[in-house]
Parts: C-alpha cells; structure tokens; sequence
C-alpha cells in the first residue's frame, strides 16, 4: 500500500514562512494605511482582515524582488476601494479623488507615519484605563456617542468635549515625543 504524505512539503513551509515574517514585518504600516483611507476603525479592521487573507491567496503571484510593502498596500488599496463603492450605495461623502491623495500622501510619508503610530501608542498608555476605553468606543463605530453619554452617565455634550481634550492631549504628547526623537538626533 502506497501512503500519501499529507505534510506540506519543504518548500511550501518555506513559502509560508516567509509569507509570515513579510507581513509581520509590514502589518502595522498596512494597517496604518488601510486606517488613513477610512473612516472608521471597524471598516479597517475588516479591510485589514480582508487584505491579509488576498495576500495569502495571491502570494504564489508575488515577486519578492519587489517591495512586499509596496505590494500588499496595493492590494489594500483596491480593497479600499471596493469598500469606498459600496459606501457610496450607503452615502459616503469621501471622494476617490480625496482617498487617492490620501494614500498618495501617506505612501511619501510611510516612515514619520510609523514613528507617529508607535508615538500614539506610548501616549494612549498615558491615558488612565477610563479614557482609553472612552476612545475606543468613541471611534469604534459601533455605538451611538449618544448611547455612549447615556452609558456613562453624561451628556453628550460632556463626552464630545471630554474626547476632544482628550485627542489634544495626544496630539501635544505625539508632537512632544517627536520633537525630542528629532532633538536627540
């Protein structure tokens, strides 16, 4: 009796590893770049989830003497798009020409992105536990902000000027940190 081995062989493991660590190494920049397309975090988590799963699926097709970045933010960006296009059916007000500049722009600026990614990070952590959660539903998308004021026993008015505040104090502390990477340089 002949067995057949159902282990992938040696290079198909290569070839998935190396599909791993390509898009380890490039996750948060894609994200970052789906997220500067759309506007709500929910909508790039799915289009992120979305992307990775074209990458998988398009990877024998990729040439990896290109930039796997390069690559995988294009595949991005037209699953962007065919998101933007059933938003428009829904009444989005973003155009393609905006979203194209957007990416554009981003694209210039991969790097300071990155660095404005991981600063905003380290500020979020500054915020007590409270404010972090606040955010997170603020701009999730999943809940009303009126039901998010009713929630937590405000009114909206408070909790839309509580965001705010919030949001300078993490546009001072990124700016801060930026400034005293680029002092230290």
């Amino acid at each position: 009796m002949v067995e057949i081995e159902d282990s992938p062989s040696a290079a198909e493991s290569d070839r998935t590893l190396e599909f791993i660590r390509l898009l380890g190494d490039e996750e948060r920049r894609l994200y970052a770049y789906i997220l500067s397309l759309v506007p709500r975090w929910s909508d790039a988590d799915d289009i992120a989830q979305q992307t990775r799963i074209r990458l998988w699926q398009q990877f024998e097709q990729y040439d990896s003497s290109r930039d796997f970045g390069a690559w995988a933010r294009t595949i991005a960006h037209y699953l962007v798009l065919a998101h933007r296009k059933k938003s428009e059916r829904e009444g989005s007000r973003m155009t393609n020409e905006f979203l194209e500049a957007v990416a554009e722009q981003f694209t210039q600026n991969i790097d300071e992105v990155e660095v404005r990614q991981r600063n905003l990070l380290i500020c979020l952590q500054k915020l007590s536990a409270g404010h972090r959660e606040l955010l997170k539903r603020y701009y999730s998308g999943l809940e009303d902000r009126r039901d998010i004021a009713a929630d937590v026993g405000r009114s909206f008015d408070s909790v839309r000027q509580t965001v705010r505040r919030l949001r300078l104090s993490l546009v001072r502390c990124v700016d801060g940190l930026a400034m005293a990477e680029t002092s230290s340089e």
